[in-house]
């Protein structure tokens, strides 16, 4: 029997945390590296925000923040249900 994919639960809790985020918050811990190593500038900041923003229905402003948060979307729930039809058809449930 194979083990439950830690990327399908890495990519479900990250949606959830997104969802959750609130952008408003100035006080929050950045994982950019760029952002950590001292740059001002980093081409996917502000696209968490703009997740967030996407999901509560934002669009003119999630745009402003990040014009990819769309695709970016997009990608990780076909992610997430490539792995739930992998998992499925590799799992024996007998």
């Amino acid at each position: 029997m194979r083990k439950f994919p830690f990327e399908l639960l890495f990519w479900c809790a990250a949606l959830v945390s997104l969802f959750l985020l609130s952008p408003s918050s100035e006080n929050h811990y950045s994982l950019c590296p760029l952002y950590n190593l001292g740059f001002d500038w980093c081409p996917g900041c502000g696209l968490g925000r703009a997740m967030h923003l996407l999901a509560l229905g934002e669009f003119e402003l999630s745009w402003s923040l990040h014009p990819l948060a769309g695709f970016a979307w997009i990608v990780i729930i076909f992610r997430i249900v490539e792995l739930i039809k992998h998992f499925k058809t590799t799992t024996n449930y007998g």
